[in-house]
């Protein structure tokens, strides 16, 4: 890289460069912002708060109901900020980096994800908010989030290194491999959250941390909603002594110490929340922010795991 400010590819423009940087992370902040919308249609039992898709109540403006404003908010800004944002950035990959598979695989992927993500929104308001849909619709946004994470960490440092080969993952170079473990381990524990909410399961066990006393409850839905809080204590521990790792590395960029210690403490605030949702009855502000913080926790983890494969790839090509 002597030579050339560019992280992405000599032959580009500063320019270019950029630009691809300011609409990929615009880009990141909006579709988590309206992650944490869609947390607010589904714990104010908004989903069908516009019966009918695309339009609400057959018109273009909703009712002045709050159900239907909260919907309505979310369609909006899914479909006049987040979609064309998403477009952009795919459009920009493909006109001025359409040699670099590093951005354009991701940002092809995303338009994708996106194109679901719309099918599933619509098929919940049609067949009246279905849980495993519900679910679906979760777990695809934070796959959706992953990839334009991956398009805006290549922007700004560069392409990923991970072949078996590189020195990058040297076998006694384990950090960016259990921090991908890692982000997936979170994604596991959304997803489990999701399977909890799909199945009805949020308020089954009134008591934390274990259900009504039980560490192994036998009625479904306490046993689902305990599954849960075991996915989380079990993956949580690796997620904690992998970040510990992360905040210890002593030959890593200080962004990757900075961004272990400020995950950590996002995880810790997530448990905190979810326990604190049990013992204040599940009030409609916990629930949207345990969402949040979970969300914040995959989006942070996941950009650690690409940090540390392109920052390690980074210094060996400065070196």
């Amino acid at each position: 890289m002597t030579g050339n400010s560019s992280p992405v590819k000599p032959e580009c423009s500063d320019r270019s460069i950029k630009l691809l940087q300011l609409v990929s992370l615009v880009t990141v902040i909006c579709v988590f912002l309206l992650i944490i919308l869609g947390s607010v249609v589904r714990v104010t039992d908004s989903g069908l708060g516009c019966p009918d898709w695309p339009l609400c109540y057959g018109k273009i403006l909703p009712p002045l109901e709050m159900t239907a404003i909260i919907e309505y908010a979310h369609r909006f800004v899914a479909s006049v900020i987040v979609g064309p944002l998403i477009i952009l950035t795919a459009a920009l990959t493909w006109i001025s980096f359409r040699k670099q598979l590093w951005l354009v695989v991701p940002a092809t992927i995303s338009i994708v994800l996106l194109i679901v993500q719309a099918l599933l929104g619509a098929v919940t308001v049609i067949r009246e908010l279905p849980g495993e849909i519900v679910a679906s619709h979760l777990a695809v946004s934070q796959l959706l989030l992953a990839t334009l994470i991956l398009v805006t960490v290549v922007a700004y440092i560069g392409p990923l290194r991970v072949a078996s080969g590189n020195k990058a993952m040297s076998p006694r170079d384990r950090l960016p491999l259990l921090l991908l473990c890692a982000a997936i381990a979170v994604y596991g524990v959304i997803v489990s959250g999701s399977i909890v909410t799909a199945t009805g399961s949020t308020a089954a066990c009134m008591t934390w941390p274990f259900c009504q006393g039980q560490l192994f409850p036998k009625e479904f839905a306490e046993a689902i909603h305990m599954g849960h809080r075991l996915v989380v204590a079990l993956a949580g521990l690796f997620i904690i002594y992998v970040l510990h790792l992360g905040i210890r590395a002593k030959d890593r960029p200080k962004i990757i110490k900075i961004m272990s210690m400020v995950a950590t403490t996002v995880f810790m605030v997530q448990v905190v929340v979810g326990a604190g949702i049990i013992w204040s009855g599940f009030p409609v502000s916990l629930l949207a922010s345990h969402v949040a913080f979970a969300t914040l926790t995959w989006a942070a983890t996941i950009s650690l795991a690409f940090l540390a494969y392109a920052e390690k790839a980074k210094s060996l090509i400065e070196a």
